[in-house]
């Protein structure tokens, strides 16, 4: 599409000069006007640029100016005058032109520096609204897909949060797709012009938290060598989004409790108090009540964050849901590698897609997709392409040994092997029958997550229900990794 221009001057001759030197460029598309009348009469066309003289019979060029700015005010509008007055270029620009050009003034080069300035200023937008559209598509709750009864709840819930700026907190087994909500949330709002700041707390050590929250001053620390600003104050007018929020140390919980209490930090090592306008989301993938029970989450700070619980399914709770899912993951793979095009899946394969039980949930489900289609020696994908029954999936939640990793033992519950044949997570007899201590069947769970998980720390951390930071000081503590 040509860049459409106005020249807007009574000098016809001046007129003429420009617009013959504008249309050299044959991208642009020139229109003269000998008056800011006949111009506005034509401003409904929305030009990509005004070029409006100051001095003309009739309405002026300044108040030509006023009224595009009132009507049009994402039209730019450079002035040009013959006269090189300060105090016109200063009021023009007051009154919201682009830039100033005087007459005779080496007009014409800087003429071609601002229209190749305005092109590309505008060429940019265009790209971003773009974007902004297809970031919106993608992460608006359209684009979360499903539709079985579980998930149509959560799109109302979604919904209603919409609706106000409460704290909305997440809850989910991993690979539900949290984040995913949190974006539907943030696109979906008010705030979807802001930024969209993560935080994993599961993947920053304890000492440097405060710092990635608040932001520290320069030498306030070993290594703080400038100054750095924080998630907080840079998700100002958008939305932070809190992952594993039950990985926070009791101290920083305090801290995080006054920080939404008064939108106010300081930075590390600083005195100045900062404000911010962020909404906060939250996820976690822990019964946060139980650690309420046990002390190592703040009450107060739950009912901080929880203002707006939403609740996401598991996938094995989401019915036909994950044919869906897994043919969103076969078209999308295929729509990057056009290679795949024939690749599809068979009866057998949906059957088996459809009995397995998912711990890993949608996360388990994509990778298991993708890596079937590159498995496969044919177009036909079958269950043994899948990989569901090689012994080596995580049981889901509910059926789990009765150790949760670092938290509890239910003493009453028998151990239970997965569903799909797997061996049993976690054992509270020895080989011989003795009782084993609870160190123990914790360090037996460890590493066996790690063996499963083919040594990948974020996969097995993620399996087994715990930050990946704890994760790496189990195994260091029971010398399973160097």
């Amino acid at each position: 599409m040509k860049f459409k221009i106005f020249v807007v001057d009574d000098d016809r001759h001046y007129g003429r000069m420009l617009s013959y030197r504008l249309e050299k460029n044959l991208d642009n598309e020139v229109h003269s006007f000998s008056s800011g009348e006949a111009a506005l009469e034509r401003i409904d066309e929305e030009p990509d640029l005004v070029l409006l003289d100051i001095m003309m019979p009739g309405i002026g060029g300044l108040e030509t100016l006023k009224r595009i700015r009132a009507d049009h005010p994402t039209v730019p509008v450079v002035m040009v005058s013959a006269q090189g007055v300060i105090d016109v270029a200063v009021e023009s620009m007051q009154l919201g032109a682009y830039d100033y050009i005087t007459k005779g003034q080496d007009d014409l080069l800087k003429l071609d520096t601002v229209v190749k300035n305005v092109r590309e200023k505008s060429e940019m937008e265009k790209e971003l609204m773009q974007l902004r559209g297809v970031v919106k598509e993608r992460f608006s709750i359209g684009g979360l897909v499903g539709e079985s009864p579980a998930m149509k709840g959560v799109h109302r819930t979604i919904e209603k949060t919409l609706r106000g700026d409460l704290t909305v907190a997440i809850q989910g087994e991993s690979g539900t797709g949290k984040e995913l909500v949190a974006k539907a949330i943030h696109y979906g709002s008010n705030r979807k012009d802001g930024p969209f700041v993560v935080v994993n707390c599961a993947a920053i050590p304890r000492e440097l938290m405060e710092s990635e929250f608040f932001g520290h001053e320069k030498g306030s620390f070993t290594g703080a060598h400038a100054r750095k600003i924080g998630k907080f104050e840079q998700a100002n007018a958008g939305t932070i989004f809190l992952d594993e929020i039950g990985e926070l140390d009791l101290d920083l919980q305090a801290k995080l409790l006054r920080a939404l209490q008064s939108f106010e930090i300081v930075r590390v090592g600083g005195n100045e108090t900062i404000r911010f306008d962020a909404r906060v989301i939250s996820a976690t993938n822990k019964d946060v009540e139980q650690m309420i029970r046990k002390g190592t989450f703040r009450e107060d700070l739950y009912y901080r964050l929880f203002q707006f619980p939403v609740a996401l399914p598991p996938l094995r709770a989401r019915g036909k849901d994950i044919i869906l899912l897994a043919n969103h993951f076969l078209k999308n793979y295929i729509d990057g590698h056009p290679e795949f095009a024939a690749k599809r899946l068979t009866g057998d394969a949906r059957r088996a897609v459809l009995e397995y039980s998912w711990p890993g949930n949608v996360r388990e489900l994509k990778s298991a997709i993708e890596r079937a289609i590159l498995v496969s020696d044919s177009d036909d994908i079958s269950p043994d392409d899948l990989m569901l029954n090689r012994g080596s999936g995580i049981s889901p939640w509910t059926e789990r040994a009765g150790v949760a990793v670092g938290e509890r033992i239910e003493s009453d519950r028998a151990p239970v092997s997965s569903s799909n044949g797997a061996d049993e997570l976690a054992v509270s007899l020895g080989e011989d029958g003795e009782i084993l201590s609870l160190d123990e069947i914790k360090r037996q769970a460890i590493e066996r997550a790690y063996r499963v998980c083919e040594g990948n720390v974020d996969r097995a951390a993620v399996e087994l229900g715990i930050g990946r930071a704890t994760m790496y000081r189990l195994l260091k503590k029971y010398k399973l990794m160097a």
